[in-house]
C-alpha cells in the first residue's frame, strides 16, 4: 500500500499524532482496484488513470482508459499487416543499394516508433549501415521483415510465459527462417494470442475501474466483489 501511495496511485492517508497511517475503506477499494488494472496495464499507465479519479475528475479517467483501448485496438491493426508482410517473399531485386530507409522512413513503414528501432540497432538485434556523410542509420527493405519479427517475439513471449529479454529475441532469430510458413503462422499466433489476452485483461481492468469510480462519486467505498 506504501508503494502505491508513493506513486500516487491511492489517496493520501490522514496520520496520526504518532506520524502513522489510517487507511481506509476507500483505500482498500484502490488497492483492490490497481490489483486488477495491473493485469492489463503498466504501473504508469495506471497512475495516469488514477490520477483524475483521485482528484474526482471521473469522466478524464474513463476517456483515458478509453483512448487505451482504442490504442490497443489500433496496434492489432498493425500486427496484422505486419504478419501479412511476413508471409510475402521479399523480392531481392528490391533489396539493393537504392532501396536504402532512414530510422525515420522504416518507423513510418513498420509502425515501430524510431526510438525502439535505434535500440534495437544498439543492442545488436538489427545491423544498420551508415551513411558516410553523417553517420545516420540506414537500413534496406530486407529488414522491415526483422524488424516485424522483432516485433513479434517480443510480444509473443509474453504470451507464452517467458519474460521477455534481448538475448530471448536473439536466440529466436538466429533459429528464424523467414521462408518457414509453419514457423511465421505459429509466431503469427503467439502474438494473437498475446493481445486477445491484454485485451480480456484491459476489459477486466475497465470494468475494475468503473466500479471504483462508482464509489468515488457516491463516496461510499467498499471492496470489489465478484470481478
Amino acid at each position: 500500500m506504501r508503494v502505491y501511495e508513493e506513486i500516487g496511485l491511492i489517496p493520501q492517508p490522514t496520520r496520526t499524532k504518532s506520524g502513522y497511517r489510517i487507511y481506509t475503506n476507500e483505500h482498500v477499494a484502490y488497492y483492490a482496484c490497481i490489483r486488477i488494472m495491473l493485469s492489463g496495464f503498466s504501473l504508469t499507465k495506471i497512475a495516469k488513470i488514477l490520477t483524475p479519479v483521485i482528484n474526482k475528475d471521473i469522466d478524464t479517467a474513463l476517456w483515458l482508459a478509453n483512448k487505451a483501448q482504442a490504442d490497443l485496438q489500433q496496434e492489432k491493426i498493425i500486427s496484422q499487416k505486419m504478419m501479412e508482410n511476413l508471409f510475402e517473399r521479399i523480392d531481392k531485386s528490391q533489396n539493393s543499394i537504392t532501396q536504402l530507409l532512414t530510422v525515420t522512413e522504416m518507423s513510418k513503414l513498420t509502425g515501430v516508433p524510431a526510438t525502439t528501432i535505434r535500440y534495437w540497432d544498439k543492442v545488436g538485434l538489427l545491423t544498420a549501415m551508415r551513411q558516410t556523410e553523417n553517420n545516420y542509420r540506414i537500413f534496406t527493405i530486407a529488414d522491415i521483415k526483422k524488424v516485424h519479427v522483432i516485433y513479434a517475439i517480443k510480444f509473443a513471449s509474453f504470451a507464452s510465459s517467458k519474460r521477455y529479454s534481448v538475448n530471448i529475441i536473439r536466440q529466436q532469430l538466429d533459429n528464424f527462417d523467414y521462408d518457414n510458413k509453419e514457423q511465421i503462422e505459429k509466431l503469427a499466433q503467439d502474438f494473437y494470442r498475446y493481445l486477445d489476452n491484454l485485451n480480456r485483461n484491459q476489459i477486466k481492468s475497465i470494468a475494475a475501474l468503473y466500479h471504483l469510480c462508482q464509489q468515488v462519486e457516491a463516496d461510499i467505498f467498499e471492496p470489489l466483489i465478484g470481478i
